[in-house]
């Protein structure tokens, strides 16, 4: 018991020590966080059966033939250094956050220390990504998918929106990458940035992969600058939180960063119009806000939302109608003037309606596929969007009535980033980048813990899933436990500690009844044992929280509904019944 007290005294030592000395701690831990993403960018040079025939080297396993125990051993060491990541981020955030509360009063006079920090994690965050630059490996082949879709349109001249990479077998990227039987996904503004960088660089796969990834990268860096910049004008100080919270968060850096993902783009976009609504531009952050939307759709609802606030900060009906007719108007002109080029009827957005319908990883076609049982899949998957679509469409209403002033804006666009992926049948991590982007502007509790809790489980176990040998229909039911899990059930737990905080308290004061309470133990008197009723509620509970994920885990794979019906076969042998 005294070395437990002792080593909570350190560890509260440790933490205060890095509540008061910032620029100490924040150094220590960026010189061993370059360290440990060093560790990050060379580690496919040690797996197994690696395909190094292209540069640069997928992160992929052939099927079979590869010594597994290498295999776990090194996955094994993948999750050690995954974990030692998020640990010194979370350490730099609590350092940074700490500091930020207790010297809340002085924003208003940023002395050299403070400078010293912002340039120590400005510092550190170009450093990592400098690093993702020279990895040379991808954990996504989508950086491909955007080289062929601007050599389609820049090379051969026709319309990537419609005509996929099928129909150029001879191309040098054909066999680089996935999708090569699908279209672009993306509005045409990623076309005509992917048309230009695929000029560029010509036919070489090194000239192509180098620029592209740098061109993101470096985009990703003016992000950072934004977010700095943004956060200064809403409240001097938070700017250093804000800029570690996105710029040195690992998933960001590893999923994002070092596989050049299109949502670095959609996320300046999206920043440039929050600063031109702070600077009073309404009609440009209009513009940009659109300029995000034809990179990718899920922008939409918040380019909405936008205008809702802009037309209602305006003094007289007048002033209302003309500012929302003016945002309307751009954002209608941009969008016909953009898809002018690339339009081709109702097949213009033909493998955008269609990928959806793909089966993926995401909570909507689990649902999609457990209806799909009952009903025809082309039906499930129909009702399933329709309800989404419906309690997506509340949800915005909701935002539109409630939007009031920046922090609205910043809490719906947040919210909107953060749920529109989620409820979609089609889902891949760094979707969540805009969410994250936006959250770390204005950290409130409820969304900045669930962005954290979904970097970490997102990152932990969708680094290296598609390795694990195991069949596909059991790697989906157990992706998405996995992922959506744990975050969402922080959330509830949050949000009812937060809507009734009474009947939390009055239940965990049932649940405890004054076991560990120090009063009582200081007064000789003894804990009593938990009662039989309280133990069976709790153990009840606790049986329901698993037992619900291991059902629909289970109900969503053949395999597993195969094993579990045949367990429950000998088990009806064994007992008679």
């Amino acid at each position: 018991m005294r070395y437990s007290t002792e080593a909570r005294l350190k560890i509260k030592k440790f933490w205060s020590h890095g509540s008061a000395h910032q620029l100490p701690v924040l150094a220590t831990v960026g010189a061993v966080s370059v360290l440990a993403y060093f560790l990050f960018a060379i580690m496919p040079f040690f797996l197994p059966g690696t395909d190094d025939t292209h540069f640069p080297p997928y992160l992929a396993l052939p099927q079979g033939g590869f010594d597994l125990s290498r295999y776990y051993l090194l996955y094994i060491f993948i999750c050690l250094n995954a974990l030692m990541l998020f640990g010194l981020y979370l350490l730099a955030l609590k350092a940074v956050g700490a500091h930020v509360h207790e010297e809340d009063e002085n924003f208003s006079r940023p002395g050299p220390k403070k400078d010293r920090v912002t340039y120590c994690i400005f510092g550190f965050a170009v450093a990592f990504h400098v690093i993702m630059f020279f990895t040379p490996f991808l954990l996504s082949t989508d950086l491909f998918d955007y080289i062929r879709h601007g050599r389609i349109l820049t090379v051969y001249g026709e319309n990537p929106l419609v005509i996929p990479a099928t129909y150029f077998p001879d191309d040098p990227f054909f066999r680089l990458g996935g999708w090569v039987g699908t279209g672009s996904v993306y509005g045409p503004l990623h076309v005509y940035l992917t048309a230009a960088l695929a000029r560029l660089a010509g036919n070489g796969i090194i000239a192509n992969f180098l620029l592209f990834k740098g061109f993101f990268i470096s985009v990703n860096l003016v992000n950072l600058a934004l977010i700095w910049k943004i956060a200064a004008r809403l409240k001097p100080g938070l700017e250093k939180k804000a800029l570690l919270f996105y710029g040195w968060n690992p998933f960001v850096l590893t999923f994002v960063v070092a596989n050049a993902h299109n949502d670095i783009i959609m996320l300046a976009l999206v920043l440039a119009g929050i600063l031109c609504y702070l600077d009073c531009r309404y009609l440009v952050g209009a513009l940009c806000l659109t300029l995000a939307t034809l990179v990718k759709f899920i922008t939409l609802p918040i380019l909405i939302v936008y205008v809702a606030l802009v037309i209602r900060k305006q003094p007289g009906l007048r002033k209302k109608l003309g500012i929302g007719a003016g945002s309307f108007a751009i954002a209608g002109v941009v969008t016909v003037v953009s898809y002018l080029p690339l339009w081709a009827g109702r097949d213009t957005f033909n493998y955008l309606t269609t990928v959806g319908q793909k089966t993926n990883f995401t909570l909507a076609s689990i649902v999609r596929d457990m209806a799909a049982d009952h009903l025809q899949l082309s039906l499930s998957n129909t009702v399933v969007q329709l309800s989404i679509a419906g309690l997506l469409a509340v949800y915005l209403l909701w935002q539109i009535i409630g939007v009031r002033d920046t922090a609205g804006l910043l809490s719906a666009s947040a919210g909107l980033a953060f749920l529109t992926p989620l409820a979609l049948l089609w889902f891949q991590p760094w979707y969540l980048t805009l969410a994250l982007g936006l959250v770390a502007l204005r950290p409130w509790r409820l969304m900045y813990i669930a962005c954290l809790a979904f970097s970490f489980s997102v990152m932990f176990f969708d680094s290296f899933w598609w390795h694990a040998p195991v069949d596909m229909s059991i790697q989906k039911p157990l992706r998405v436990l996995v992922v959506f899990g744990p975050p969402m059930l922080l959330l509830l737990v949050l949000k009812a500690r937060e809507t009734f905080p009474g009947l939390w308290k009055k239940t965990v004061a049932w649940s405890f009844e004054g076991a560990g309470d120090p009063d009582k133990s200081q007064a000789g008197e003894a804990v009593s044992d938990p009662s039989f009723l309280r133990l069976a509620v709790e153990v009840t509970a606790l049986l329901v929280a698993a037992f619900v994920p291991m059902a629909v885990v289970v109900s969503s794979s053949p395999q597993l509904r195969s094993i579990a019906n045949l367990m429950a076969l000998k088990f009806k042998l064994l007992t008679n019944l």
